[in-house]
């Protein structure tokens, strides 16, 4: 090894590992470079996962063996931040999932691209594998390397690297680095929390590179905890917004025009993948209806869809449609108190609502005319005329929000004057009538 990198420290966590522990052992007793030490932690694994670590434990001394009592109470001594502590700053730490395994040359090329450039914190590309065929999915990866040493760069090409500060795997962290981690400004999130650890690495290193190779297999898994719900996972996407401006200000100085453009991208799409997750999850329909408001009716979502720069096409495609069809499909919203949430959800999406109707107007057509709905939403001005008209024939008495908002769409397709006053007539008349009956 080169003399500047005394030590590679692995460290896994693995729980309930048994089925994978062996394939990212094998993988590390496969590296070409063979000075390192890996500390193997048991998270208290039911399923003979301990009893995997120390038989390799017993037969390479590099392997150590630790355990905990429960799963993420971490015994004394076996944390990452007391191990590093046994090690010199010029040391380097890499993480490694129990479920995943790194090329056999990930270690080599590794050191030989930090000691070429110096680096604090160096990270490479990765294969996506299906874990349940093994399948290559597909590979992250650079075209060629990239290496950020000055605020400049940092700014210049963050669209470029902020996709390998999403994991805390695949990378090499210096001791030194890691000792200035600042464990104040991690937010206590479950999703997300590896694209905290790493922004705060990248935030605290003098220097950082990405390697054009991909030397990481991750496995992906249909039910990975990507996919669940957890009490915070609505509120993440913020933080990680929130964690990724105040690294861009720390280490640039400001936020470029590209570069927020660049994360209301990052953040729409995870407000998207959020709601996936939240219409499959097994809670109560009231608890999604509350999850999903919180969601998009936070003050940061609305920014979104009053700046960001996507078509209606595409905003209806991935996200206003099948998040209008879901809540009107869902007749048991159709509530007092359910539907004032809902109609939240729709004008917090749908901005250009504020200028066609007033929320309780859409609050009476949910509850009363869920149909109209999505010809409100695509300003279907046409169709709304013709479902009033039906509607005024049959009703029982006027409704002046409705009136409202049929006038609006009167002169929203440009129908003469006459046209609108014999409408007021209509409607007057009309009132008379059951005024009488």
């Amino acid at each position: 090894m080169n003399g500047s990198l005394k030590k590679c420290i692995l460290y896994t966590y693995a729980y309930n590992a048994k089925k994978t522990m062996a394939r990212a052992i094998q993988s590390v007793l496969a590296q070409t470079e063979q000075n390192w030490v890996w500390y193997l932690l048991d998270n208290a694994s039911t399923d003979g996962t301990g009893k995997i670590i120390e038989q390799f434990a017993s037969q390479d001394s590099r392997i150590v063996a630790r355990r905990n009592k429960q799963n993420h109470v971490h015994e004394k001594g076996n944390s990452w931040t007391e191990i590093i502590q046994n090690y010199d700053d010029s040391d380097y730490l890499c993480f490694l999932d129990a479920d995943d395994e790194y090329k056999p040359n990930f270690l080599t090329s590794m050191m030989r691209f930090i000691s070429n450039y110096d680096l604090d914190v160096a990270a490479c590309g990765h294969d996506f594998i299906d874990e349940t065929n093994k399948n290559l999915m597909g590979i992250r990866i650079l075209d060629q390397n990239l290496i950020l040493d000055r605020p400049d760069m940092f700014n210049t090409y963050f669209s470029q690297y902020h996709q390998f500060m999403r994991t805390v795997w695949c990378k090499l962290y210096k001791v030194s680095v890691l000792r200035r981690f600042d464990s104040s400004r991690m937010a206590n999130i479950h999703y997300g929390y590896d694209t905290l650890f790493a922004i705060e690495n990248f935030r605290n290193a003098r220097c950082a590179g990405i390697l054009a190779d991909s030397l990481h297999k991750y496995y992906v898994y249909p039910q990975s905890s990507s996919y669940h719900l957890d009490a915070t996972r609505t509120t993440c996407d913020r933080i990680l917004d929130d964690t990724a401006r105040a690294f861009l200000i720390d280490k640039c100085g400001a936020i470029s025009p590209q570069n927020n453009r660049y994360l209301q991208l990052v953040y729409y799409n995870g407000i998207i993948d959020t709601i996936a997750v939240l219409f499959h999850t097994n809670l109560s329909h009231h608890s999604k209806l509350q999850n999903l408001c919180d969601l998009l009716t936070h003050d940061k979502t609305k920014e979104l869809f009053e700046q960001i720069d996507i078509s209606d096409e595409e905003l209806d495609l991935k996200l206003r449609t099948p998040v209008a069809k879901w809540l009107l499909a869902q007749k048991k919203y159709r509530t007092p108190g359910s539907a004032e949430m809902a109609i939240e959800i729709l004008a917090s999406i749908y901005p250009h609502l504020s200028h066609f109707t007033k929320k309780e107007a859409l609050k009476y057509l949910l509850l009363k005319m869920p149909d109209m709905i999505p010809y409100v939403l695509r300003k279907d001005y046409n169709r709304i005329i013709e479902r009033f008209q039906y509607w005024y024939k049959n009703r029982d008495i006027d409704e002046p929000s409705l009136t409202e908002m049929e006038i609006i769409a009167y002169r929203s397709i440009n129908k003469p004057d006459d046209q609108l006053l014999l409408l007021f007539l209509d409607i007057k008349r009309s009132d008379l009538y059951h005024q009488k009956n």
